[in-house]
């Protein structure tokens, strides 16, 4: 007879009993040694072992971290329109640190922690590719991004302090004081500059044509606006080209981004007075179109929403403006694409109260495998995706859909509603 104690769990807490089995347990010696299983079902029958990671030598795990790197010959992302620099990839599996407040410091926060789940930057700066080859003297912000990024990812379950960054706050900005809340996006904007500097070649100047194709901050993030005048007598067009590096839109006659896109990409009559446009064909005043497009669509689109007056900060929309998981870009597109030019969410950067230098900022971020976090300083909880659709956004990140990025073609073509 054999007793056996069994645990047994209910509301009420934990039990256990012994019960008594009647049946005769018998061990028998092995005819055969044991070899090892069999990997391939052969012979040794149909038990097949096999890996469900496999590693190669270019794979790069980081122990403990909570996400897993990994690295590619850039041949898949250079296929599909990407710059070779690009060639690395990465996946966040896990959520990475709550970040300490230290003092009016959540502004920051929470764009270091939408820049932190930016997929194309964070492999980048996992890489270790800029630190090896910076020439920057004192503080260099691509290098603090960096160093950041990689604590960041690496303690799950614990709070930073990004002192550095808190510290050098006056080297991103003069107008930055610490201790006083700042507005988010003028130091996403800022930041984002900063690190523009540091990553260019020595003696290329930064506001050149050169240093937008060398940037990595500019192959990231970078886009370019097409302002483009149309004489509605000869059809003569006048171009101009900006780059940028976000997209700032008014919300005041819009309740979506979709609609705030259209009101950003809208054709504007030039019918006289200080509009009035004169044709370098016609060699007159004429009626002409004026019209602002996306003329290259950026890898990472970043999408400011106007919540604040430029001539009086303290006056706040704080209207909802509806936006979707993902966003297709190609109705506000210039150029002409082949296949999609559609993008995921994967950061939203929430202002609550009345003030740019008042109230509170937080943010959500999406990791690789779908899940949604609400990060609020140090204070980190998963949430579920219609929470995140459902915020008030001050700013919105997305990344844009890599399987369908293909070379763009050279044909040009004025939007046809025209």
């Amino acid at each position: 007879m054999t007793e056996v104690k069994v645990e047994t769990i209910s509301d009420s807490g934990v039990g256990s009993f012994t019960m008594s089995l009647q049946r005769r347990i018998e061990f028998h010696p092995a005819r055969k040694p044991f070899s090892g299983f069999s990997n391939g079902g052969g012979d040794g029958g149909d038990f097949k072992l096999e890996t469900l990671n496999p590693s190669s030598s270019s794979d790069h795990t980081r122990p403990g971290s909570g996400h897993q790197a990994k690295k590619v010959d850039g041949s898949e992302l250079w296929d599909n329109g990407l710059d070779p620099e690009l060639s690395f990839g990465t996946t966040f599996r896990r959520i990475g640190a709550g970040l300490e407040n230290l003092g009016n410091t959540c502004f920051l926060n929470s764009v270091l922690q939408c820049l932190t789940y930016t997929e194309p930057l964070a492999a980048y700066l996992q890489s270790g590719k800029h630190q090896s080859s910076c020439h920057i003297a004192g503080f260099c912000a691509l290098c603090a991004i960096q160093k950041h990024v990689s604590r960041a990812l690496q303690a799950t379950g614990r709070i930073l302090a990004p002192k550095d960054l808190v510290s050098n706050l006056r080297c991103i900005s003069r107008n930055f004081r610490n201790s006083r809340q700042e507005d988010a996006h003028e130091y996403m904007v800022n930041l984002l500059e900063s690190m523009h500097k540091c990553c260019l070649p020595s003696g290329v100047p930064s506001e050149s044509a050169n240093a937008y194709e060398k940037s990595l901050v500019h192959k990231i993030f970078g886009g370019r606006l097409r302002s483009q005048v149309k004489c509605t007598q000869c059809s003569y067009c006048s171009n101009k080209f900006d780059p940028f590096l976000d997209l700032s839109l008014e919300i005041a006659k819009a309740d979506s981004v979709l609609k705030a896109l259209n009101n950003f990409t809208a054709a504007e009559l030039l019918d006289g007075g200080e509009k009035e446009y004169h044709c370098q064909r016609c060699k007159q005043k004429v009626r002409a179109l004026k019209q602002l497009t996306v003329y290259k669509a950026p890898y990472v689109l970043t999408i400011h929403l106007k919540r604040f007056r430029a001539h009086d900060p303290g006056q706040k929309n704080d209207k909802k403006v509806q936006f979707g998981s993902t966003l297709d870009m190609k109705p506000f597109v210039s150029g002409s694409y082949e296949g999609d030019l559609k993008y995921t969410l994967y950061g939203v950067l929430v202002h609550h109260g009345w003030s740019t230098h008042s109230g509170h900022y937080y943010c959500f971020v999406r990791t690789s495998s779908g899940m949604w976090y609400s990060l609020d300083d140090n204070r980190v909880v998963q949430v579920n995706e219609r929470s995140v659709l459902e915020q008030k956004a001050y700013m919105l990140f997305y990344v844009r859909d890599r399987k369908n990025i293909v070379p763009r073609k050279p044909t040009d073509v004025f939007r046809k509603k025209i």
